[in-house]
C-alpha cells in the first residue's frame, strides 16, 4: 500500500503543530517556575500542593503571633524592669530614711513629697500602654485604665492568653493586681503620715513598717513575674527554632508537589532542549514536504 503525498504532509503538519504545543507547554511551566500548572496536569499533586499551603499559612500564622506575643512581653518586662528600680531603690531608701531619728520633721515632711513622687511614678507605670494604646496590666480590659487615681485596681481579673503554636497556650500578660498588690494605698498612708503636723511617731512607725513590708512583698512579686516571663520569651524561641523548621520543609514539600523544586527545574530545563530540537526537526520535515510537487493518488 502506497501512502499519498497528501497523507504525509498532512501528517507531516499536525506532527509539527504538536511539536509547537509540546515545546509551548514546556515553556510555559519553565516560565511560571513550576511544573504543574493545572490541576489536571497532577491531580494528587495539585491536591498536595493544597493541603501543603494551608500548612504554610496556618504555621506563618503562628509565626505571627509568636512575633507580637514577644513584643508584648518584652514591653511588658521593660516596664517590669522600672518598677523595680523603683522599688528596691528609690522607696526602699526613703523609707529607710524616714524611720532615721535624725531627721527633723520638715526632713520627713521633704521625704513625704518625694515618695508622693515614686508613687506617681509607680502609677504611671502599672497604667502604662502598649503601641496599640492597649492598657497592659488591665488583663482583658485594655481599653481603660487597671488602677484609678486612689490607687485601687479596677481592671479584669483574667490575664490575656494566646494560642502561639498548634495546641500551645501561653499567658502574654499579667494583671495589675497581681504585680502591684495595694501598694499605692499604703504608700498614701506613709505620705500621710509623714506630711502630718504634727508627725503621730506611733501612726508614723506603723505607716512606714507597713510600706517597707508592702514593698518587700512587691519585689518577691515582681520577681516572680519576671521570671514567668523570661520562661515565656525562652517558650517563644524554642517554638520559632521548630517553627521555622516545619514551615521550611513545608516550602520544600509545596515545591516537590508543584514541580517547582531544583531537580523539576533542572529537568524542564533539558526538556526545552529536547523540545526545541523535536520541534525543528519536525519543521525540517515539514518544509521538505513542503516542497515535493508529486501527489499520489
Amino acid at each position: 500500500m502506497r501512502l499519498s503525498t497528501l497523507y504525509m504532509f498532512k501528517n507531516s503538519a499536525e506532527n509539527m503543530s504538536q511539536r509547537v504545543n509540546d515545546n509551548n507547554n514546556v515553556y510555559l511551566k519553565l516560565s511560571a517556575g513550576k511544573s504543574v500548572l493545572r490541576a489536571s496536569d497532577d491531580p494528587k499533586a495539585a491536591t498536595d500542593a493544597v493541603k501543603y499551603q494551608d500548612a504554610l499559612a496556618k504555621l506563618e500564622l503562628y509565626s505571627n503571633v509568636r512575633s507580637a506575643a514577644r513584643g508584648t512581653l518584652e514591653h511588658e518586662d521593660t516596664i517590669l524592669s522600672g518598677v523595680g528600680n523603683l522599688l528596691t531603690t528609690s522607696l526602699t531608701e526613703k523609707i529607710v530614711a524616714a524611720k532615721s531619728e535624725t531627721y527633723s520633721d520638715d526632713d520627713r515632711k521633704a521625704l513625704g513629697a518625694e515618695i508622693k513622687g515614686i508613687r506617681a511614678n509607680l502609677m504611671d507605670l502599672a497604667n502604662n500602654r502598649d503601641g496599640a494604646g492597649r492598657y497592659i496590666f488591665g488583663g482583658f480590659k485594655t481599653d481603660s485604665a487597671p488602677f484609678d487615681s486612689a490607687g485601687n485596681y479596677v481592671g479584669g481579673d483574667v490575664a490575656l492568653k494566646q494560642t502561639v503554636a498548634d495546641g500551645t497556650g501561653m499567658q502574654i500578660g499579667h494583671i495589675g493586681s497581681d504585680v502591684f498588690g495595694d501598694i499605692f494605698t499604703i504608700l498614701d498612708k506613709s505620705v500621710e503620715e509623714l506630711t502630718r503636723d504634727p508627725i503621730d511617731k506611733s501612726e508614723l512607725d506603723k505607716a512606714l513598717s507597713a510600706a517597707s513590708k508592702a514593698v518587700s512583698e512587691g519585689i518577691e512579686r515582681l520577681g516572680k513575674t519576671q521570671a514567668e516571663l523570661g520562661t515565656n520569651l525562652q517558650q517563644l524561641d524554642s517554638l520559632d527554632l521548630s517553627g521555622d523548621v516545619m514551615i521550611n520543609d513545608t516550602i520544600l514539600k509545596i515545591q516537590s508537589a508543584i514541580g517547582s523544586d531544583y531537580g523539576t527545574m533542572t529537568s524542564l530545563i533539558m526538556d526545552t532542549k529536547m523540545s526545541e530540537f523535536a520541534l525543528n526537526a519536525s519543521m525540517m520535515v515539514f518544509q521538505s514536504m513542503q516542497k515535493m510537487n508529486l501527489f499520489n493518488k
